[in-house]
């Protein structure tokens, strides 16, 4: 296989690459943490569950508030019915309807309603933290997402640069062989070499794509959706400062992470939900108010009026047989107006209501136990959230302390394969070296520049990881 040949590919390789990477999107950590923000699903979730709470604290605070209830029945009575207005049994069908607006104003509910409120106002705090810590772990899953992207990619440059290196000593050593100062098995030697490293840069591509697609998956794009990520500049300079001590750093995440801080409020509102179960052992006063007003067939208008035709004797003249008549009395019976029976039939009443618990099958006691213990289990997930903080910063804290060894020295050897390659090309000048040597020392010193950016990649991320674990950002200062 010539050297004409890898040429080649390696170029249709480049042009593909460069094709296809501009119809992809660049995404930078910046635009991948606002849409995750924007679009994460168990956030959109979490959204909701804050505007639930909202609403339930609303709705506990209209419980101060009275309640106001209109009624209205209507009823047909057949039969044998009692009539009010004549005081007597009559079988006649009777029309009934009525109206009536009632009114119940708590004034003491043993400090339900007010612990309910504080209780709802606590738990909407939590969820807010919840969401927050929630925020702080997709962001955190992300970088880490970026970090890897970054090593593969650093990678794959590398084993790049390497095929580079060996395709130039092909046409070294072909250029020998065509000159008859070498042997043509070194180009079979060269030949395994490249077909080793081609195989290096498939699985090194691969690994760079299962990065993509943990990004992808993170953010919950297609998996189809081709995007490229934008590798960040790293400064020229960084100063490497002592880190501060695992306890300072987790004293300090104590007092400053939502997921401690969502642990206490959740102890708070256990401690409520016991003030509320309590309540229910207290009597509950109210006032009370009521308007009403009925119709009904039976009421009826009585008229009476003097006949001019008919009359009753009531006696005679005194002394003569005249007759002494009266006009007889007519009595018109007619039923009272709808509307007037219930402008006449309007009643008002007040007073207050008194309910004094006694036995309730001792529901408020299993509820009281129940919160005792609901208060002991949040107290119990408040250690475990402790726990849970204290190894997730050692972790962190020991990687950061890594990284800084890692970047040193890497650091370090970067520097001696640069001299060693500034040496190499003077030999080469002196004629001490052939251009083998040469090659060997610079793939070295690409190799050391590799190492050397990986390890700045991993030592800002870790070290900036346990800041963000801990919100400080006294463990590293970085000089352009």
């Amino acid at each position: 296989m010539s050297f004409r040949f890898y040429k080649i590919l390696f170029l249709l390789f480049f042009i593909g690459s460069f094709q296809f990477s501009n119809a992809q999107e660049i995404w930078d950590w910046r635009k991948c943490i606002e849409y995750a923000m924007q679009n994460n699903l168990q956030l959109k979730q979490t959204e909701l569950n804050v505007k639930l709470e909202e609403v339930n604290l609303q709705k506990n605070k209209l419980n101060f508030s009275p309640n106001i209830n209109a009624s209205s029945n209507y009823n047909l009575r057949i039969g044998n019915n009692f009539n009010f207005f004549s005081g007597a049994y009559e079988r006649q069908l009777v029309h009934y309807n009525d109206y009536g607006i009632n009114l119940s104003q708590p004034i003491f509910d043993g400090l339900i309603t007010q612990n309910s409120v504080q209780k709802s106002k606590i738990d909407l705090e939590a969820l807010k933290l919840d969401q927050e810590v929630l925020r702080n772990n997709i962001q955190l899953q992300i970088l880490t997402a970026f970090l890897n992207i970054m090593n593969a990619n650093e990678q794959l440059n590398q084993t790049i640069k390497q095929k580079e290196s060996t395709l130039e000593q092909y046409e070294h050593t072909k250029a020998l062989i065509d000159a008859g100062a070498a042997a043509e098995k070194a180009l079979l030697d060269i030949d395994a070499q490249i077909t080793t490293e081609d195989l290096s840069i498939s699985q090194v591509k691969n690994q760079l794509d299962l990065t993509y697609l943990n990004l992808k998956i993170l953010l919950q794009l297609d998996v189809n959706k081709e995007i490229k990520v934008k590798i960040p500049e790293l400064p020229n300079g960084i100063q490497i400062q002592e880190l501060a001590s695992l306890q300072r750093i987790y004293s300090d995440a104590l007092t400053l992470r939502p997921e401690i801080k969502s642990a206490d409020t959740k102890i708070k509102s256990a401690e409520k939900s016991i003030k509320i179960a309590k309540g229910n052992n207290y009597p509950t006063l109210s006032f009370i108010g009521n308007l009403n007003t009925f119709y009904t067939s039976q009421n009826k208008t009585t008229k009476q009026s003097l006949s001019t035709s008919e009359f009753t004797t009531i006696g005679f003249v005194e002394n003569t047989s005249t007759l002494v008549l009266q006009p007889k009395i007519i009595t018109e019976q007619t039923r009272n107006p709808y509307f007037n029976q219930l402008n006449q039939n309007i009643s008002y009443a007040f007073g207050l209501s008194l309910n004094v618990p006694i036995y309730n099958k001792y529901l408020t006691q299993s509820a009281v136990k129940q919160a005792n213990l609901q208060v002991q289990l949040s107290q119990l997930q408040k250690k475990q959230a402790e726990t849970d903080l204290f190894n997730t910063i050692s972790q962190a804290y020991l990687k950061s302390q890594a990284a800084i060894d890692n970047f040193k020295a890497a650091k370090k050897n970067f520097e001696t394969a640069k001299k060693s390659y500034d040496y190499a090309v003077e030999r080469l000048n002196a004629g001490s070296i052939n251009q083998l040597e040469v090659n060997l020392s610079k793939n070295n010193l690409s190799s050391a520049e590799s190492k050397l950016t990986q390890a700045k990649y991993e030592f800002v991320f870790n070290t900036k990881s346990v800041g963000f674990l801990s919100r400080e950002k006294y463990y590293v200062r970085i000089r352009k």
